[in-house]
């Protein structure tokens, strides 16, 4: 009786044993399979943060790259301007303005154009023109819009041509409120690097793009990075946009920088702002009351032209309302 119950003894704890260790082979598994997990959760998060460091890295150049350029085209653009005006202005007298309204060859890019001169401004009031690059953008050109409706003042839009369609609803209404719709080309590129074929593919493409959806096409053009090389001069068919005023708006992204910038305009003055940051809407907010309290009426650059009498040729170089 004794050895049976020994051997009952030895016998449970042999099957305690074994359950002992298949139990610790069970939690090894497990562990295992946590650690692992561990391991390749830790692998995914730094190929995303290595991702998202090089995205940023790439963003920082490009603002980088353009910051440089922009200010050396800058400094090169003002010099020129002032150089060409005091030319000019030895040589030839203002032209008086003529009796119609409608932009150099007109015919060519569409009755549309007509909507953008108002023929009831006083050309004996100072006139500023606000210029907008790189929309259109709803959630800010949309803003800017409701600012210039208050107002009853208007504003020239230099569009990005692959932006146009995605954003057509607040292009068809800033076009129907009569401001001026004007090319900031196809895709953005630095004009002065391409060949002819291709400087005109990116005219047609913007010109299509603004048909199909204003009807007409656009009457002037503002390179970007304000380069411009002989060959655009010879086969550009419209004028060339530049500023007299830059607002780095797109450095600053702060309205109280952006207004400080415009704190000494002139009559005849062009301001360069671009419609894709909020902090651009909310200086126009501010700035759009502030000039008309000054007695500045705020118009399209067109209209500007046809007020001063200037009569802007294709393929030329403008800065301000001044020539």
């Amino acid at each position: 009786m004794k050895r049976n119950d020994e051997m009952r003894i030895e016998s449970y704890r042999d099957r305690e044993m074994r359950s002992r260790r298949r139990r610790e082979r069970e939690l090894r598994k497990t562990k295992m399979i946590l650690i692992n997990a561990a391991i390749a959760l830790v692998v995914i998060l730094v190929v995303f943060v290595i991702a998202i460091i090089k995205l940023n890295g790439k963003n920082n150049s490009n603002i980088k790259n353009y910051t440089n350029k922009n200010v050396s085209e800058k400094s090169k653009t003002r010099d020129s301007s002032k150089s060409k005006t005091k030319k000019d202005s030895s040589k030839q007298k203002k032209p008086a303005a003529t009796s119609t309204a409608v932009p150099a060859d007109s015919n060519s890019m569409g009755d549309g154009t007509k909507k953008w001169i108002r023929t009831d401004l006083d050309k004996d009031k100072p006139m500023i023109a606000l210029s907008f690059d790189d929309g259109p953008y709803t959630p800010v050109t949309g803003k800017i819009l409701k600012v210039l409706k208050k107002y009853d003042s208007r504003a020239t839009f230099f569009v990005v041509g692959n932006r146009v369609n995605t954003y057509s609803k607040v292009l068809k209404e800033s076009y129907d409120m009569g401001n001026q719709i004007a090319s900031h080309t196809f895709d953005h590129e630095d004009l002065s690097k391409m060949t002819k074929k291709q400087l005109s593919a990116e005219m047609t493409k913007t010109n299509k793009a603004l048909q199909s959806v204003i009807g007409c096409h656009a009457s002037l053009i503002r390179p970007p990075y304000g380069n411009i090389s002989d060959l655009m001069r010879k086969n550009i068919k419209i004028p060339m946009i530049y500023w007299s005023i830059d607002t780095d708006d797109w450095k600053w992204r702060n309205a109280a920088k952006v207004l400080a910038e415009c704190k000494n305009v002139q009559d005849g003055d062009i301001i360069l702002m671009h419609d894709l940051y909020s902090s651009t809407a909310d200086a126009v907010k501010k700035l759009v009351p502030r000039l008309k309290k000054k007695g500045y009426q705020l118009v399209t650059i067109d209209e500007m032209f046809y007020y001063k009498g200037i009569k802007a040729e294709a393929g030329k170089v403008y800065a301000s309302g001044r020539q």
